[in-house]
């Protein structure tokens, strides 16, 4: 039987991390499953279908992300038994910050189109598929994504008043329910992230749990070893200050981009 395990983000919900594991592990991974992390996802164009589609929501860009799906699993080497493990959070649609009115309402369609996919690419073939989303506490999520939209965007608004624009946005746990409802012949798991970073691996465990290894190579998995840390708070507030300033976009990224490498350099020599 043929096992497929798809993370679909969520987004700041320790996928970096996720990711981390997974490739750091790939060479214990590789001969009982093929591996797909966002390097390839991005690079064949399957992660800009994907969000496409949660921004328009047309039958066209469903049907585009399901063809370039199907075309990128026939260039998978799967063996005889290989399995598939898939970690891509732009799978779930465009982060919501940047789409708000929509938020992950997307998501159910777009793991319905991968499953779908898989179902094709291993007809009549036995197939356990299982979807596995992390999650993380509002408060903590929306901070993060606050965070993150400093650094990337010319993000303007304090986090008062930007939590205060995301309360729309639907609990990420909902998001789990309704790929549940849409699938009910999937498996679909979830876990928080407050609860992983307590772990052995932090968000990587539950996919060493999934790939229920024999104890001697389970032995030699390593935990992630890349972390997105949060920003200090007096540097999320400099990058706030720069976001509201005159400086054109070429002097902003500039002044931006040294702040945050000297924060990372800060905190690194902390640890």
């Amino acid at each position: 039987m043929r096992r497929v395990l798809l993370h679909l983000g969520l987004h700041k919900t320790g996928t970096t991390a996720a990711q981390s594991f997974l490739y750091e592990n790939r060479e214990l991974i590789w001969p009982h499953f093929a591996l797909v992390l966002p390097y390839r996802t991005r690079n064949s164009g399957l992660s800009q279908a994907a969000t496409n589609h949660s921004v328009y929501g047309t039958v066209g860009t469903l049907a585009e992300f399901g063809k370039l799906v199907r075309g990128f699993l026939e260039t998978l080497d799967f063996g005889d038994k290989r399995g598939l493990i898939v970690s891509e959070e732009n799978f779930a649609g465009l982060r919501p910050s940047r789409n708000i009115e929509q938020g992950y309402s997307a998501t159910p369609e777009l793991a319905a189109c991968l499953v779908d996919a898989i179902h094709h690419r291993f007809s009549n073939q036995e197939v356990e598929i299982t979807i596995y989303l992390s999650l993380r506490q509002r408060d903590g999520w929306l901070r993060s994504l606050w965070a993150h939209d400093l650094e990337r965007m010319r993000q303007v608004h304090d986090f008062d008043t930007y939590q205060s624009n995301m309360d729309q946005l639907l609990p990420l746990e909902d998001t789990v329910d309704q790929i549940r409802n849409r699938l009910p012949s999937v498996i679909v798991t979830s876990d928080w992230l407050e609860e992983l970073q307590l772990r052995r691996y932090g968000p990587g465990t539950p996919f060493a749990e999934y790939l229920d290894l024999p104890r001697d190579k389970a032995n030699l998995l390593v935990p992630p070893s890349q972390v997105n840390n949060c920003l200090p708070e007096d540097v999320l507030a400099e990058l706030l200050d720069l976001n509201r300033s005159r400086l054109g976009e070429d002097a902003l990224i500039k002044q931006k981009t040294a702040i945050i490498e000297r924060a990372k350099n800060t905190l690194i020599g902390t640890t």
